[in-house]
C-alpha cells in the first residue's frame, strides 16, 4: 500500500536514466591501424573484462538509488498486524475499562477516569461503518455495557458519557476473558482488537485480585493497553480501623486504633476524628511512620447510644478514600449472671459488685434455675462450678454463646471430667482433676497472647502474677480453634479461649474460690474477672463498620428486625432491602450497599432516622504502586500488546496496526547511505583509470554523487 503511488511512475522513470547512460558508452568507434599498439591491446585484453563489471556495478547501484527515492516518496505502508487486504477487513473490537475507584485521581484539570472516556470515544470514532464494537467494566466481577459487538457508534460513545467509576477494586483479567469470548461467540473470522484501558496501577494486575485465572487471548487478537495513570502517584489511606472495646460501657474509656497505607514519597500527614460532625481531636503523623504507625484516639466520654465518627485524612489527588466512617456504640452496663452455690459464688459475686459500683451490675441463680432467665440480656455468663448441666441447659447456653455471648467456666468438685464431654463448646475435654504435690504449688503465670484484648492491659501495674495452686485440671488436647491465654507452666494451660459461633468460651484450670487455689485472693483476681465481663459486652457485637458490598445479611445483625425496614443511603435514597425464609426463619438481606457514609433506619416519627450502618469502600485499591509492561503481558499470556500512555500514541498504534507503518523515511536514509557508497566507489574507480587510456574506446564514469559525468573516447593511433 502506498499513500502516494504516483510517485512510483517516478520511480520507474529515475530507475531507466542509468540504463540510457550506460547504452551511451557503447558508441561506434574508429579503428586505424598503428603497429606499435599491438603491446597495448595485449594489456586491454587483461583489464577490459574488469572495467566491463565495474560499468556494470555501478549502473544497478545508481538504478537502485532511483527506485529507492521514488518509493520513498511513494510513502509504503505495511501492516503490523492483521491479514485483511490493505488493512480493509471489517473487524470486531473490544473495549474493557478498569472502573475502580482508583481511576478517579486527579491528572491536571480531570481525572484519569475522563482520561480513559476520552480515549474509548477516540477508538469508536476510529471505527469505520462495517466494524463493531462492545464495552465491559473491569470491577470486582466483569459488568457488560454492551455484551455482544453493535455498529451504533453514536449510541455506545452516548452510553460512555454517562459511565462512572465505582467504589469496588477492579480485576482485569476476568473482565479481558469476557470480552474475548464475546469476540468469538460474534464472528471468529473476523479480526479482532482488545483495548484495555487502565491506570497505572499494578493491583488489577495481581494474580490475587485475578482469582486465579489466566487471559485467555486468541492469538491473532490484536492487544492494545492503556495506561492512562501518572507514573509516580502519591496517596495517604486509612484501610483499618480497631475500636478497644468495639462496644463501651457509659463512662468508660475507648480508643480508635487506625492503620495508614501510603504511596509515593514519603510525606507528613494529620488525623482529623470527628464524632457526630464535630471535631474532636488531630493526630500528626511523621512521613517515616505513615506504613508502620498504628496511629491511635482515646474517645471522649459519650451518652447511651449510636454516635457517628469519622477519621480523615487532607485532601489529596485520590479523593475516595479520604476518609473513613465507623459507628460508635455507648450502653449501659449490661448485667453479668452468675449461675451456683451462693457459698461457691462468692468471691466472684464481690469482685463483680466492686468493680462495676453497683447491685445492678450482677445477677446469680442456681444451676437448677438457669434455664429461667433469658441469657441474651447479659453480657456474659458464669459458671461457677454449674456442672454438670443436661439437657435444655446446655443447648441454652450454647446457643447464647453462639449469637455472640461470653461464657465463663470455673470448675469445682462437683463435676468430673466427663460432665465436660457433652459439650461442643468448650476450648477442651479435660482428661483429669490433678492434686499437685506441695513442691508443685507455686506457680508463675505467662501470657501466651500478651496483645489480646483479656489480657493486653494486665501486663503493666500488677507485678509478676504469681499463686499457689493445690488443684487443677488438666488437658491432653484442646479443641480446633482453642487458645492459651494464660499458662502456668510449660503447656500447662490456666486460661484457655475458644471461639464459638459469635461468641467466645473461657474455661479457667482453677475453681472461682479459695478451695483449689489462692487466685481469687491474688491483686490480679479482680481485674482479669473484669476484663471477662468487659469483654463479654463486645464480643457479640458486629464490626463499627462494613466494607462496601453487593449484599448485607441483616437479621444477624439486627436480630429484633422481624418486616424489612427503610433504610436510607448516603444520599438520600432508600435501601432495597429483601425478605426470605430460609429453615422457617425470615432473613433480610439489604442490596448494593455501595456508597460510603452512614446507613440510617427511618420511620414516619423519625423521617431523618438513626444510623445503623457505617460503610467504607475496601481500601486494597488505595496502593497506587505502579504495575511494569512486563507483568502486563506476563497477565495476559502475550508478549505482543502494544502500550500508550496517551490518547496521541494510542492512535498512532491504532493506525499502524489498521493501516500500516510508513517506511518512506527508512527508504530516504538507506537511498542517503547508497548515494554515499556510489560516490566513494566512482570515485576510487575514476583514480585508477584518470592516468591512462581506455585503448579499447571504453568510457570513464567518476559517478552521479559528484554531479558529473565524464566520457573519454580513446581511438588507436601512433605517436611519432
Amino acid at each position: 500500500m502506498f499513500l502516494a503511488p504516483l510517485f512510483l511512475i517516478a520511480a520507474v522513470v529515475g530507475a531507466t536514466m542509468p540504463f540510457f547512460l550506460h547504452l551511451m558508452q557503447n558508441r561506434k568507434r574508429l579503428r586505424l591501424p598503428f603497429p606499435t599498439v599491438r603491446f597495448l591491446r595485449k594489456a586491454e585484453k587483461n583489464t577490459s573484462r574488469r572495467i566491463r563489471l565495474e560499468n556494470i556495478f555501478l549502473w544497478l547501484l545508481r538504478t537502485l538509488i532511483m527506485v529507492l527515492l521514488g518509493s520513498a516518496f511513494a510513502m509504503p505502508m505495511i501492516r503490523s498486524g492483521g491479514v485483511g487486504w490493505l488493512g480493509e477487513a471489517p473487524r470486531d473490537i473490544a473495549i474493557v475499562l478498569d472502573a475502580s475507584y482508583s481511576m478517579g485521581y486527579q491528572v491536571g484539570k480531570g481525572t484519569v477516569w475522563d482520561k480513559s472516556i476520552d480515549s474509548a470515544v477516540a477508538i469508536l470514532e476510529g471505527l469505520r461503518d462495517p466494524d463493531r464494537f462492545c464495552i465491559f467494566l473491569a470491577r470486582d466481577q466483569p459488568e457488560a455495557v454492551f455484551a455482544e459487538p453493535v455498529s451504533n457508534k453514536q449510541e455506545g460513545i452516548a452510553r460512555l458519557r454517562t459511565l462512572q467509576p465505582g467504589q469496588t477494586s477492579s480485576r482485569v483479567v476476568p473482565a479481558v476473558n469476557a470480552a474475548m469470548k464475546a469476540l468469538l461467540k460474534a464472528d471468529p473470522l473476523r479480526e479482532h482488537e482488545i483495548h484495555i484501558i487502565t491506570d497505572n496501577q499494578a493491583l488489577p494486575w495481581r494474580n490475587l485480585n485475578s482469582g486465579g485465572l489466566e487471559a485467555q487471548i486468541e492469538a491473532k487478537t490484536a492487544v492494545f493497553v492503556s495506561l492512562l495513570g501518572v507514573s509516580a502517584p502519591e496517596n495517604t489511606a486509612i484501610v483499618s480501623l480497631d475500636l478497644q472495646p468495639p462496644v463501651v460501657r457509659k463512662g468508660a474509656e475507648m480508643r480508635a486504633v487506625v492503620k495508614l497505607r501510603h504511596t509515593g514519597r514519603p510525606v507528613d500527614t494529620a488525623l482529623s476524628l470527628f464524632i457526630d460532625d464535630r471535631e474532636i481531636s488531630r493526630r500528626h503523623v511523621n512521613a517515616a511512620d505513615t506504613d508502620s504507625a498504628e496511629p491511635s484516639f482515646t474517645m471522649p466520654l459519650l451518652e447511651v447510644g449510636v454516635h457517628a465518627a469519622r477519621i480523615q485524612t487532607p485532601d489529596d489527588n485520590l479523593q475516595a478514600d479520604n476518609v473513613f466512617y465507623f459507628l460508635v456504640k455507648v450502653q449501659e452496663q449490661m448485667p453479668s449472671l452468675i449461675v451456683g452455690s451462693e457459698s461457691e459464688t462468692l468471691f466472684l459475686r464481690t469482685a463483680l459488685r466492686t468493680g462495676f459500683g453497683g447491685e445492678n451490675s450482677i445477677e446469680a441463680t442456681t444451676p437448677e434455675r438457669m434455664t429461667e432467665k433469658p441469657l441474651s440480656r447479659y453480657a456474659s455468663v458464669v459458671l461457677c462450678n454449674a456442672l454438670p448441666l443436661f439437657g435444655q441447659a446446655i443447648s441454652a447456653v450454647e446457643s447464647y454463646v453462639k449469637s455472640g455471648g461470653v461464657l465463663v467456666v470455673f470448675p469445682g468438685m462437683g463435676a468430673k471430667p466427663e460432665a465436660y464431654v457433652s459439650w461442643t463448646c468448650l476450648p477442651g475435654v479435660p482428661s483429669r482433676v490433678e492434686d499437685l504435690p506441695l513442691s508443685q504449688r507455686n506457680r508463675v503465670l505467662t501470657w501466651d497472647q500478651p496483645q489480646h484484648a483479656l489480657v493486653r492491659n494486665l501486663r503493666e501495674g500488677i507485678g509478676i502474677p504469681s499463686i499457689s495452686i493445690r488443684r487443677r485440671l488438666a488437658f491432653d488436647t484442646l479443641q480446633e480453634g482453642a487458645q492459651r491465654l494464660v499458662s502456668m507452666g510449660a503447656n500447662q494451660p490456666f486460661l484457655l479461649e475458644r471461639p464459638f459461633g459469635a461468641g467466645r468460651v473461657l474455661l479457667f484450670a482453677v475453681s472461682g474460690d479459695s478451695a483449689w487455689s489462692d487466685f481469687p485472693l491474688s491483686p490480679f483476681f479482680l481485674p482479669l474477672l473484669l476484663q471477662c465481663a468487659e469483654y463479654g459486652g463486645g464480643v457479640g457485637s458486629k464490626t463499627p463498620f462494613e466494607w462496601a458490598t453487593d449484599y448485607l445479611p441483616l437479621s444477624d445483625r439486627f436480630p429484633d428486625l422481624k418486616t424489612p425496614p427503610t433504610l436510607k443511603a448516603p444520599d438520600g435514597q432508600p435501601v432495597s432491602v429483601r425478605a426470605s425464609v430460609l429453615e422457617g426463619r425470615t432473613v433480610l438481606n439489604a442490596e448494593n450497599l455501595l456508597l460510603p457514609g452512614f446507613y440510617a433506619l427511618t420511620s414516619p416519627e423519625s423521617p431523618e432516622g438513626k444510623p445503623v450502618l457505617a460503610v467504607n469502600i475496601l481500601r486494597e485499591e488505595s496502593d497506587l504502586t505502579p504495575t511494569a509492561e512486563a507483568e502486563v503481558q506476563k497477565q495476559l499470556g502475550i508478549e505482543n500488546a502494544a502500550f500508550a500512555y496517551d490518547l496521541e500514541t494510542l492512535r498512532t498504534l491504532i493506525e499502524e496496526h489498521r493501516l500500516g507503518r510508513t517506511f518512506g523515511e527508512h527508504l530516504l536514509w538507506l537511498a542517503l547511505l547508497l548515494m554515499a557508497v556510489e560516490f566513494v566507489c566512482a570515485n576510487i574507480l575514476g583514480r585508477s583509470k584518470g592516468g591512462g587510456r581506455d585503448l579499447s574506446g571504453s568510457q570513464e564514469s567518476i559517478g552521479i554523487g559528484s554531479g558529473a559525468r565524464f566520457l573519454r573516447n580513446e581511438s588507436a593511433g601512433a605517436e611519432g
